[in-house]
């Protein structure tokens, strides 16, 4: 079993660390429901993002990526799938209607997060490329799979309070203005159609 102290962690975190704080499909939607909801009730979300990519990191560094890397047809049709899902997800956003005056505004559930995440395939190429370029052998031992595993949690968590955080903080002004949640609504839901375009593309889908 490979030694954890091999992985070099300040190249992990300079790699890893803008990844999980870029504007993804996950963070975008924890920032829309900080701002609908605030950052305490997002928190069941949250955790079903970040407790359903632990276990997919898991299944990725005991030998997942291996099975996906000789079935190249089949992690095509993933990120297929997964690209039609998220642009879904924008388009939804982008015609969500404002509730009423004294209506309750319904907030996002773990289950939410966990079916966001499955279809995040773009989250499960990060898990590729991490596994492959920084496990400290071709094949990792289950120590340092698990050590990987929950540092890239730890980071990703950070990153989905952050935006959260931001997101929540503009509440009282999308109170006030509810024009301006409609406006916010457009702006997300645009973002994440583009990047479910940028993921169809990039991977050579179009």
């Amino acid at each position: 079993m490979p030694p954890i102290p091999d992985i070099n962690w300040s190249l992990w975190l300079s790699t890893m660390l803008p990844m999980a704080l870029s504007a993804g499909p996950g963070n975008l939607m924890v920032a829309s429901s900080g701002a609908r909801s605030g950052v305490r009730r997002s928190l069941r979300f949250i955790l079903g993002l970040d407790l359903t990519y632990f276990l997919l990191a898991l299944l990725v560094g005991l030998g997942l990526y291996h099975s996906l890397a000789q079935q190249p047809q089949l992690l095509r049709g993933l990120r297929i799938a997964g690209s039609l899902y998220i642009f879904w997800l924008g388009l939804r956003l982008l015609l969500r209607p404002l509730r009423k005056p004294g209506e309750p505004e319904q907030a996002l559930l773990f289950r939410d997060g966990v079916v966001l995440q499955l279809g995040n395939v773009q989250g499960l190429v990060m898990l590729l490329v991490m596994f492959s370029t920084f496990s400290p052998a071709t094949s990792a031992g289950s120590l340092a799979v698990v050590a990987l595993s929950a540092a890239l949690i730890a980071v990703n968590l950070f990153g989905h309070l952050l935006w959260a955080g931001l997101g929540s903080s503009l509440q009282p002004l999308l109170r006030a203005r509810p024009g301006l949640l409609k406006a916010q609504n457009v702006l997300f839901g645009l973002l994440l159609m583009g990047v479910a375009a940028w993921i169809f593309l990039r991977n050579g889908l179009a």
